[in-house]
């Protein structure tokens, strides 16, 4: 039975990457990305988990008939007939856009910086906390002003947007090497890849796309290696990285199997030993824990706010660092009906997808800003989109309202783009 669910998995995300390379641009499409995450992060420790005679009878099939699930509604949500949404219909000035992204970028560079300067074992491989965390909070400004910059740039050469890209890139790439953050690196490439997509109508070849698949999976287990390599030295000695045995890591993980899928298998199967959910209560209590600063109103006013759910086995006990993986979150809210996360968060991407290729510069702004934290829904939470869209309403929503043209003030270009030239 084991034998038989992880070739059933192994050809559910084939599926999806095969569906991705069909057609020219669905390799930006939620339903591939999510094919490649769970190819590259999910797939090589399925092998070894499905042959732990430890786990609890029964746990790992449970968890791997979810799994499809859920992947089969990302792919079942990303509906051919999805309407765009009007309420990005906006028209932006260009020149303000570039001051916004100016703005934005020179505020979070200071957070960057700041914890920048922090120690490693601060900042590299732990659960962060106090100031370390107010600094990654506000350092996403740089991100908003990096995309900001890449799309105006994408549509229209200009040397401001250069400048502010050349600044932005500076610490965003600090932060890559020294901290080894495998997000951003992707985020970055996809910022670049879409805001071309959106404006040239170019696709990242297929070749080099199956390549990038193969060697991120290579890469994707020694993560753990490299940065212990730059948290003990503070930055990366390349001498040692060169030494990482990046093919026995990932042997190592398809022989005994990964942390992430193993807490899941975990979770899920004590969720449905005690059938008690938390009904969604997980997104509240995430909210408050992410946009409810206890350094200002205090841990017992914090703690108020949020809603109980069920405690988690006793002797349940992840490594620090790991994950649980968004279908652990999906299951311990709705049974197996908490698939229906995958497919809502599927049907509101595509909606920003479809309203994004129409050339509406605030979908292509949400949309490549928030592709890469959806496709953590899989690998890490269902949560991490929907932080991301409520951060960009908090600070990237008023600052670009400064750069709308009102309605009828402008024409748009010939292309129906939703940008318009500063000054006319």
């Amino acid at each position: 039975m084991s034998s038989f669910l992880v070739f059933a998995l192994f050809g559910s995300v084939l599926f999806l990457l095969i569906w991705g390379m069909m057609r020219r641009g669905r390799i930006f499409e939620f339903p591939f990305l999510t094919g490649v995450i769970a190819f590259s992060f999910i797939l090589p420790q399925i092998p070894g988990l499905a042959a732990d005679t430890f786990l609890p009878e029964g746990a790992f099939a449970r968890t791997a008939i979810f799994m499809m699930m859920c992947l089969f509604m990302c792919w079942w949500g990303w509906r051919a007939n999805a309407k765009p949404l009007q309420s990005f219909r906006l028209d932006f000035d260009e020149g303000r856009l570039l001051i916004v992204a100016a703005l934005l970028s020179f505020a979070g560079a200071y957070f960057y910086f700041k914890l920048s300067r922090l120690p490693g074992e601060l900042t590299i491989a732990v659960q962060m906390t106090g100031v370390p965390v107010i600094y990654i909070f506000f350092s996403r400004l740089l991100s908003y002003g990096l995309a900001i910059a890449v799309l105006c740039l994408a549509r229209r050469f200009s040397w401001w947007a250069v400048i502010i890209l050349a600044f932005d890139l500076v610490f965003y790439l600090d932060r890559i090497v020294i901290t080894g953050k495998r997000a951003e690196a992707v985020e970055l490439v996809m910022v670049f890849a879409l805001a071309w997509w959106f404006y040239k109508g170019w696709a990242v070849p297929r070749a080099l796309i199956i390549v990038s698949i193969f060697l991120g999976t290579l890469s994707m287990n020694s993560m753990g290696d490299y940065r212990a390599i730059t948290k003990a030295n503070d930055a990366p000695v390349w001498d040692d990285v060169m030494q990482i045995d990046f093919v026995g890591n990932l042997e190592k993980i398809l022989r005994d199997g990964g942390d992430e899928m193993r807490n899941a298998v975990l979770r899920i199967n004590n969720t449905a030993a005690t059938l008690q959910f938390d009904y969604g209560k997980f997104h509240w209590n995430r909210l408050v824990f992410n946009f409810i600063p206890a350094q200002l109103l205090g841990t017992d006013v914090k703690q108020s706010l949020m809603l109980p759910v069920p405690a988690m086995a006793r002797d349940y006990n992840p490594i620090v660092g790991t994950t649980e993986t968004g279908m652990t979150d999906a299951f311990e809210s709705f049974w197996y009906f908490g698939a229906l996360k995958f497919f809502l968060l599927s049907y509101f991407v595509r909606r920003i997808w479809v309203t994004a290729n129409q050339g509406e510069f605030a979908a292509q702004f949400v949309y490549v800003l928030s592709i890469i934290p959806s496709m953590h829904a899989v690998s890490h939470q269902t949560d991490w989109v929907l932080m991301v869209w409520v951060h960009m309403l908090m600070f990237a929503a008023p600052v670009l309202a400064f750069a709308i043209v009102p309605a009828g003030g402008r024409s748009r270009d010939g292309s129906g783009s939703a940008m318009v030239a500063a000054g006319g």
